[in-house]
């Protein structure tokens, strides 16, 4: 699904070029904004804290992360991310998109033109607990 209107695509990113394999631990994103399929602009915005590596894979760290580096993002694009992470985009109304495309600028291209599918096999359950984790007993 591609938006008709302005707005902001975040690939979660190692270097600028290669897609990062989690959402929350990449160690920065490469911004796009885009209208009607063009590259309007581009950023890239460190993630200098993450939301996976020192604290619980939870809800909490990972809404941080999206209100404090991207909460002008309407798409997220990564290699995988956490079932929490997930669902929490899309009830914020940010459209995540898990893609085994390791290239950044062809994930944006593919998303410009419709083809760039998610594999929600790349959606992995939490970590360390939370909603969505199966309770033992």
């Amino acid at each position: 699904m591609i938006l008709d209107r302005e707005h902001k695509v975040a690939v979660a990113t190692l270097d600028g070029k290669r897609i990062a394999d989690h959402f929350g631990s990449a160690p920065m994103f490469a911004v796009y904004t885009v209208r009607k399929g063009k590259v309007l602009d581009w950023e890239v915005r460190a993630n200098r804290e993450g939301c996976s590596r020192d604290e619980e894979d939870t809800q909490a760290g990972c809404w941080e992360l999206v209100e404090r580096l991207l909460p002008d993002v309407r798409v997220v694009i990564c290699g995988g991310m956490g079932e929490n992470a997930y669902v929490g985009l899309l009830r914020r109304d940010v459209l995540p998109v898990t893609t085994p495309e390791v290239e950044v600028e062809r994930a944006v291209e593919e998303y410009l033109r419709g083809r760039l599918e998610d594999d929600h096999g790349r959606v992995h359950p939490p970590r360390r607990g939370g909603p969505f984790e199966e309770k033992a007993g």
